[in-house]
């Protein structure tokens, strides 16, 4: 949920949301604050009184029927006069003005310049409403009262709709413009996943680079950075294949040169260094043809009990060493048999390496699930700080407690075993568990595609 929220596409669209209903309320506050301005009002108010006044001098005093139709036929609205026992429509359809609410106009009075002197000459109180989507002007005029309702009769009115119509163009506007600019955006996933890619060991992956603007720049530069990662890597490669191969002849050499020598402490000193030395030579170009793929897995079915049970029994290290088994009904799975030994042997070893004294006991448990198994071997010893966990399955690390040989090991042995898992598909993991010492857990498929 907190990854959605922090979507930048989320984020894009709050923004576009919040700008959307701003400008509404800025639109509605500057059209009331435009209507509502005294100044404009007053302005108004004075052509509509005027314009009024014009219309009471052309209906003259009393009021002329035919003068008053000729009004109507030109004007858009229709006009109702009643008073001094004379009542007159331009239509006979003319709303009931009984069942509308009028309402005191704003106007000021009208003022009508008519050389008849029975005409009044100012107009006052005079009322305005709205009704059925008209709007209704009623004006006392001496005995009479001038009705007026626009648009006309004849002509169907309804609601104007403007401030839906307002809304509607702005949001289309604004959706319009989100979804141009989260076109714009959308390479950012795409280098996203690619960046999680080739993060998570996937160096061949690239990205597809179909644009010249600074997204397109930064995907570039991504597969420019892929490039020289890849290239550091099989420098290294080499590095470590050639160096191990070349060390190979001086060390076979020196070895026979030490079996010459004839003070035997000495000669069993040197051999133990140089045997030591072939071990590290003989894991690192292992873990090497491994990782890098040169080194083929020879597929077998590899019943995962019995090679447990057979590594432990003809193992010398676990000697005085009690071992707990937990297993279920029988499990195979397809593996190179030989590396799965070596991947078996590297935990077991690195377990009996460390698990105490008072306690010299290794449990080995098996669980099987619908397309993997799951190997967890766990033992009893000090356990690991934080910062080696993270690091124990890195080339030529060893944790605090052991940095000195006489421990045992080179720092080679987990990260082997994290080749080989890797190299069948799995995955491998190693924590602390509430009974003091390491777990390791390793999960691998039981097929191989």
């Amino acid at each position: 949920m907190l990854q959605r929220i922090n979507s930048l596409s989320i984020k894009l669209f709050g923004v576009f949301l919040i700008t959307g209903i701003a400008y509404f309320y800025l639109l509605d506050f500057g059209v009331r604050s435009l209507i509502l301005n005294e100044e404009v009002r007053d302005t108004l108010d004075y052509y509509q009184t005027s314009y009024l006044g014009n219309l009471m001098e052309d209906l003259g005093y009393p009021p002329n029927a035919q003068t008053a139709a000729k009004i109507t036929q030109d004007m858009p609205f229709d006009i109702l006069i009643t008073g001094g026992g004379f009542e007159w429509s331009s239509t006979d359809k003319f709303p009931n003005t009984d069942e509308i609410d009028f309402q005191p106009s704003r106007w000021d009075s009208i003022k009508i310049n008519n050389g008849n002197d029975q005409a009044p000459k100012i107009v006052e109180d005079s009322k305005f409403a709205r009704y059925q989507y008209r709007t209704y002007f009623q004006i006392p005029y001496g005995e009479y009262i001038i009705t007026m309702v626009n648009p006309k009769v004849s002509i169907e009115a309804g609601p104007t709709y403007l401030f839906e119509a307002i809304a509607l163009i702005s949001l289309s506007i604004l959706l319009l413009t989100f979804l141009l600019v989260k076109r714009m955006i959308n390479p950012i996933q795409n280098i996203q996943q690619a960046a999680t890619k080739i993060g998570q060991g996937d160096l061949k992956h690239r990205i597809n680079v179909s644009r010249e603007d600074e997204l397109g720049v930064l995907a570039k530069e991504i597969n420019f950075l892929a490039d020289n990662v890849v290239e550091m890597l099989e420098a290294k490669q080499r590095l470590n294949m050639g160096v191990s191969h070349e060390l190979r002849s001086p060390l076979t050499r020196a070895k026979l040169q030490v079996e010459m020598l004839s003070d035997p402490i000495k000669r069993e000193n040197l051999l133990d260094e140089i045997q030591a030395m072939e071990s590290i030579i003989s894991t690192l170009l292992e873990s090497e043809a491994i990782n890098y793929g040169h080194k083929k897995l020879d597929m077998g079915i590899v019943d995962i009990h019995k090679t447990i049970k057979d590594l432990i029994s003809t193992s010398q290290f676990l000697e005085g060493i009690k071992i707990r088994f937990d297993f279920g009904e029988e499990i195979t799975i397809d593996a190179d048999p030989i590396l799965f030994q070596v991947m078996l042997k590297n935990i077991l070893e690195n377990a009996s390496r460390y698990t105490s004294d008072k306690k010299k006991q290794i449990d080995v448990e098996t669980h099987q699930e619908d397309h993997s198994i799951e190997i967890t071997i766990r033992d009893y010893g000090p356990g690991l700080n934080m910062k080696d966990i993270e690091k124990v399955f890195e080339p030529f690390y060893r944790a605090e407690e052991s940095r000195s040989r006489n421990s045992g090991g080179y720092g080679l042995g987990l990260y082997l075993t994290k080749q080989i898992v890797d190299a069948h598909g799995g995955q491998i993991s190693i924590r602390n568990h509430e009974n003091n010492g390491a777990e390791v857990r390793v999960i691998l498929p039981t097929k191989q595609s």
